[in-house]
């Protein structure tokens, strides 16, 4: 039996199918892909409210199962209008469609529910798959739509679900697949059953469309560093696979490459460090004092939480500030995080945090950030969103630098970054004595889901524990950029 999933698994790799299958053990899901699974399940039971008053085919039943197509069966003989889950079986083939409705008409229009902001391209060989199997029912389908997140959506008051989501029908794109559909899952149908895996090598499809849950283990052959890490590799790093070459070091040196790519070569061939003092001096001849170390904290829902939020976007909740007066002098620490309390939902954090930012940046002097751009949007959207602060938030935009930048640009490079910028792997390349290791939090995800549970008043654990984690890691990342802007004064020195 094979399921929507299972197609657009194997559609996307045979090897992949069989192992879902066979060796279901193998899989690594992540945080961070449960965490989209979790977000599908709840945006699809929100969708359901857009059509009110269906039947959920599912309710009582373990997805996938042969009662939910008995159910969906006597729902339709008893002139349902509405069916969620409505699920079919044909040809070895079982699917759900996430809402079903009858229309003026008296045929069906369909709903496949995604927790996207626009139509995607693998969309449509969903809806086409469950399109082949409920036709076989004989089910005059009208239309075949996509419900996605309206993106322009501004939540205003309490949350407006007709306006929240949007339709994107694509009945002829549909259409247009299902002379194919019988051979692919004939095709896959017959690679689930047979007794050995196929032999399929690594390549693009292992993240296209989606990120595979058996990487880790097509990959294990891959050294922890490898060509893969090059910097925007531009297919570099195939080409070198393909010709057996998995370490950067044994990329042969009249191997044309570019400068990016030849000094990260170089840098894991010699163990020197590439530095260019002329462009890291100019870069900090346009450094103001009072320098201000700053770092957002951000937490983000598919639903908009508050006013004046939109789906995905990205709330800061919490800061850190480092404020140097002068040239070597010593630094003062500001920081701001919200008060929540254990079972309760708090307020938008927004304003509060618009007041505080504002003080603790004053007027003059240099804002150094790491990786501006995500700084740079924060503010503009808080701009946005509370105009009444427009002008002094705005004005900090202005000031901001980008750390990252010599980095980014490669004026100073270790073996050590492994081709990367990002302060988590410049930080323990220059300054090995500062770790992130040490801390219970370790990274900016990690941060966003526990404040985010805190703030919902769902977190478990101990408030004022979880809370200096969250002091803590934040206040190492400007931490961070201090002693990274130290190593950069000291190698023009």
């Amino acid at each position: 039996m094979l399921s929507k999933s299972r197609i657009i698994r194997g559609v996307q790799c045979h090897k992949s199918l069989w192992l879902h299958k066979h060796q279901p053990q193998l899989r690594e899901i992540s945080d961070d892909l449960q965490a989209v699974f979790d977000t599908g399940t709840q945006v699809g039971l929100l969708a359901q409210q857009k059509f009110p008053g269906g039947t959920d085919a599912s309710e009582g039943h373990e997805w996938p199962n042969f009662e939910c197509a008995d159910t969906t069966k006597y729902l339709l003989g008893i002139g349902q209008k509405v069916i969620y889950e409505a699920t079919f079986v044909h040809n070895k083939v079982l699917v759900a469609v996430d809402i079903l409705v009858k229309n003026e008409l008296g045929s069906w229009d369909a709903y496949e529910v995604k927790s996207t902001n626009s139509l995607k391209s693998p969309h449509i060989m969903d809806c086409a798959i469950q399109f082949h199997v409920i036709t076989s029912y004989s089910l005059d389908i009208r239309s075949f739509s996509v419900m996605h997140f309206n993106k322009k959506y501004v939540r205003q008051g309490e949350l407006d679900i007709k306006q929240l989501f949007t339709s994107t029908d694509i009945t002829e794109e549909v259409l247009e697949l299902q002379e194919e559909m019988p051979e692919v899952i004939d095709e896959l149908e017959a690679i689930q059953q047979q007794k050995t895996c196929p032999e399929l090598a690594i390549g693009s499809h292992c993240d296209e469309p989606y990120e595979c849950d058996f990487k880790a283990y097509c990959w294990k052959h891959i050294p922890e560093y490898s060509v893969f890490d090059l910097t925007n590799p531009r297919n570099r790093d195939w080409e070198l696979y393909e010709k057996g070459i998995l370490k950067i070091k044994d990329i042969p040196v009249d191997y044309a490459m570019g400068e990016k790519h030849r000094i990260q070569h170089l840098a894991e061939i010699t163990g020197k460090s590439h530095i260019v003092k002329d462009e890291i001096d100019h870069f900090l001849s346009d450094l103001e004092y009072p320098i201000y170390y700053f770092d957002f904290e951000t937490m983000m829902t598919a639903v908009p939480m508050y006013d004046n939020t939109r789906t995905y976007q990205q709330i800061p909740f919490q800061y850190s500030v480092h404020k140097q007066p002068s040239f070597g002098a010593e630094c003062e620490h500001r920081e701001f995080l919200p008060q929540v309390e254990s079972g309760v939902k708090s307020p938008d954090p927004r304003e509060e945090l618009i007041s505080h930012l504002v003080r603790d940046l004053g007027e003059k002097g240099s804002i150094v950030a790491y990786h501006s751009s995500f700084e740079q949007s924060r503010i503009k959207e808080l701009a946005r969103d509370f105009p009444e602060y427009s002008e002094p938030l705005l004005a900090l935009t202005e000031r901001i630098i980008d750390l990252e930048i010599p980095f980014r640009r490669k004026w100073y490079y270790t073996k050590e970054m492994q081709g990367r910028s990002s302060i988590k792997k410049v930080l323990p390349a220059l300054v090995p004595e500062l770790s992130y290791s040490d801390l219970e939090i370790q990274d900016g995800g990690s941060a966003s889901t526990q404040y985010l549970a805190m703030h919902q008043g769902e977190y478990e654990g101990d408030y004022p524990n979880a809370r200096k984690n969250l002091l803590d890691y934040c206040e190492l990342d400007t931490f961070a950029m201090v002693k990274v802007l130290e190593k950069l004064f000291e190698v023009i020195a």
